[in-house]
């Protein structure tokens, strides 16, 4: 990505609260490098990581939410909202927010940012980082 309006950096730290992680519709894509890894960590096969976690949703696989529209892998523990596969999570969850939709404007950052905590505080992440991670994600 060029320089774009947060070339000065932007602020975020994951609060870890699960609103990015459920309580609206959504999608989860992940690749097959990480459906092998999400598998294992599950210890399962790859077929029935498949059958048990995932669904097709818009022509292509997604990993499945609850009926209240969290991801299947959140849960909720004595310190809060937590991912069952936090350490092999998807690139679309370890990238948020720095995603190319939510990055094309100030008004998209901020619209997530409204019900995100996390953002615009925190840790500070200058252009080249959010370059990186942004280039991360995939859809």
């Amino acid at each position: 990505m060029t320089s774009q309006w947060w070339n000065a950096g932007l602020y975020f730290s994951c609060v870890r609260c699960g609103a990015c992680c459920g309580q609206v519709p959504g999608t989860v894509r992940f690749t097959k490098d990480e459906l092998s890894a999400m598998a294992r960590a599950l210890d399962v096969t790859e077929e029935q990581f498949t059958r048990k976690y995932c669904w097709n949703k818009y022509s292509a696989l997604s990993l499945r939410e609850r009926s209240n529209y969290d991801c299947v892998f959140l849960k909720n523990s004595e310190d809060g909202p937590e991912c069952k596969i936090y350490s092999v999570r998807p690139s679309q969850c370890s990238t948020f927010p720095f995603w190319p939709d939510i990055l094309e404007s100030l008004h998209s950052w901020e619209m997530y940012a409204s019900s995100c905590p996390g953002m615009n505080s925190g840790e500070f992440h200058d252009s080249d980082e959010i370059s990186r991670i942004s280039a991360k994600y995939t859809k």
